[in-house]
């Protein structure tokens, strides 16, 4: 059996797709693969540099979703 896993990768162009974020848009680049996360085996966390200059740590691969891909 095969899982769905968004499949995301350092120096992808990403937008925020959490719902606490949805009025404001936050777009970024993925800077570091942080490995599993620490709850989920079928997930992963990044590090994402965000537009306005600032380092999102432990970002789950869910919350996430590709704009442009290299």
């Amino acid at each position: 059996m095969r899982t769905w896993r968004l499949s995301v990768k350092v120096g992808d162009l990403v937008r925020d797709n959490h719902p606490s974020w949805m009025r404001a848009e936050r777009i970024g680049v993925i800077v570091g693969d942080q490995g599993p996360g620490w709850q989920a085996s079928l997930n992963r966390t990044f590090r994402v540099l965000w537009r306005d200059g600032t380092i999102g740590n432990n970002v789950w691969d869910y919350d996430l979703k590709i704009v442009k891909s290299p």
